[in-house]
């Protein structure tokens, strides 16, 4: 798969090999510099050992953070 290829498939939601969200998935930062950060996944950064993943918080920044740093995380402000 080409970097455009990786990018494709995660915003269609299909599986991609070593990548354990989803597209728009939001997440807690548990660790590193944007530890109890929550946002959204906006897209992959890079694939490898830890691939990275561009993460979009409630400020509407985007960061780079790693997957071991993330974890799934429960909607802020949802209405039932």
């Amino acid at each position: 798969m080409d970097e455009l290829d990786i990018h494709k498939a995660f915003l269609g939601g299909e599986p991609i090999p070593g990548i354990s969200f989803v597209h728009n998935d939001y997440v807690s930062i548990v660790a590193g510099e944007h530890r109890g950060t929550k946002g959204s996944l906006v897209n992959v950064y890079e694939l490898g050992d830890d691939p990275t993943y561009i993460v979009e918080n409630e400020a509407g920044f985007d960061i780079i953070v790693y997957q071991s740093h993330i974890r799934k995380s429960l909607a802020k402000d949802v209405d039932c």
